[in-house]
């Protein structure tokens, strides 16, 4: 019970470290910068940039109060999130498994269409139209990357100690599904099965780079789909073809994340021999 609630304490220190990141956006950065309250108004990539940016740092400095706080020496902040060297093949997998996820996203964006509910595609066009082609793809791969950083290889590693890795997989589910409520709650849906699958990928090769690989592939050929006019082809799709499609890229997904996990306790199990 100790280790449990010492998890949703971790959670909510560095949750809380995040929202006062966006408070001192609004009170402060914005009425100098006149962009609007975080995610509305101008430069919403830049805004978070910026958030993101904060946060980690703020993260820094609250990790070592804590753990002089409690008299531990802890490893290394910067190191926390495990930066370790990947192999080619595991790169390839996981770009292709960000294009899937691309996919899957595209593929249920457009299907909800169909039935008038618009909520996934308005944000997208918000978020596109925020700033120029190229900023958004740097912020693509730059804000995945500090997104990340802060949610998988900070909060979630802070909170997974001495407890089952379920539930802190769960709670970042939660926390990632919760800021995607803008684009309303399919996406939210989207977005907790997102922090699942980061979680598992994360836990099953020991590095952020996976994690960090499926992102930036996800986001970037999802705004590039948009660019070329990809996903306005997609729109013509049928009903039955985009379920379709939504099923193929999901179960791929289920299954690349389950040979992870045979291959990780296949690899334990010769360890153990």
């Amino acid at each position: 019970m100790k280790s449990f609630v010492t998890m949703l304490g971790n959670y909510l220190l560095y949750f809380a470290v995040t929202t006062l990141a966006i408070f001192l956006y609004n009170a402060v950065a914005d009425p100098i910068l006149g962009w609007g309250q975080f995610g509305t108004g101008e430069n919403i990539s830049v805004q978070l940039f910026m958030i993101l940016v904060a946060a980690i740092l703020l993260s820094g400095v609250i990790y070592n109060i804590k753990y002089r706080h409690l008299k531990q020496t802890p490893k290394s902040f910067w190191g926390l999130s495990n930066f370790s060297k990947i192999s080619l093949s595991v790169t390839v997998h996981m770009i292709i498994m960000g294009l899937m996820f691309t996919l899957f996203n595209a593929a249920i964006m457009k299907l909800l269409l169909t039935y008038n509910i618009t909520s996934m595609n308005d944000f997208l066009e918000v978020y596109y139209n925020s700033v120029p082609f190229p900023i958004l793809i740097v912020s693509a791969v730059v804000n995945t990357s500090l997104e990340l950083i802060l949610f998988i290889g900070i909060m979630f590693n802070e909170a997974r100690k001495n407890v089952p890795v379920f539930w802190p997989i769960l709670f970042i589910a939660v926390i990632i599904a919760a800021l995607q409520a803008p684009a309303g709650i399919v996406m939210m849906l989207i977005g907790g099965a997102l922090g699942i699958l980061y979680g598992w990928v994360y836990i099953q090769i020991s590095s952020i780079w996976p994690v960090i690989l499926i992102g930036i592939t996800f986001n970037v050929s999802l705004f590039s789909m948009r660019k070329i006019g990809w996903l306005d082809y997609i729109e013509n799709f049928s009903a039955p073809t985009l379920i379709g499609l939504t099923v193929v890229s999901g179960l791929y997904l289920v299954f690349s994340a389950l040979w992870y996990w045979c291959k990780s306790k296949k690899e334990q199990g010769i360890y153990l021999e």
